[in-house]
Formats: structure tokens, sequence, C-alpha cells
């Protein structure tokens, strides 16, 4: 599946990110848009793969449980990202696998 995205020096929205659900999928997506934007200097870009598809579970994780879902249907991964986010993102997304399984 091929999602939709908007790319800005700091902020990369995957619009409607509750559509994917794996691994496999959002780590394909990452690539394909890391491959469709090589060579242009987005600071976004710095995030790690595994940083940015914690935060992309959470957003599904809240999504599934029908928690501002007009917020989490779509994920808005900001650089910098602040600490205390990615602590929560990913304690979250660490409990989400655990549960998952």
């Amino acid at each position: 599946m091929k999602l939709e995205y908007s790319i800005s020096d700091t902020i990369l929205t995957i619009h409607e990110s509750w559509q994917i659900n794996s691994l496999r999928g959002m780590l394909q997506t990452l690539q394909r848009i890391r491959q469709e934007q090589e060579g242009k200097d987005y600071h976004i870009l710095l995030r790690t793969n595994r940083n940015v598809i914690e935060e992309w579970i959470v957003h599904n994780f809240f999504y599934d449980l029908h928690v501002l879902r007009s917020h989490t249907r779509t994920v808005d991964l900001e650089y910098p990202q602040r600490w205390y986010f990615r602590i929560a993102y990913h304690l979250v997304a660490c409990i989400n696998r655990r549960i998952s399984k």
C-alpha cells in the first residue's frame, strides 16, 4: 500500500498512516520516502527508522483505541523530537509490542 505524505525540513506527515500496521510495511514506506527524497537535505530525515516506527506504532495504538482519532489517523513526525516524547513513544511502543504478541 502506498501512502501519501508531505515533507518539510522539520516535519514529515504520513497521511492515513493507520492503514499500515506491520513493521515491514512501515519500514518499506520509510525506505520509499527516503529514496524519493534522496539528495534533499531535510532535517526530518535524520531521525532513525526505529525512532519513527516507534512513534508510528503509538499513533496506530491510540487510533485503534479510538483516542483522538482525528489526530492519530495521520502521523506527524517532527525534528528535532523532544526528549520526553522520545522516551514516552519508546515505552508505549514496547508495551504495545508485548500486548500484540
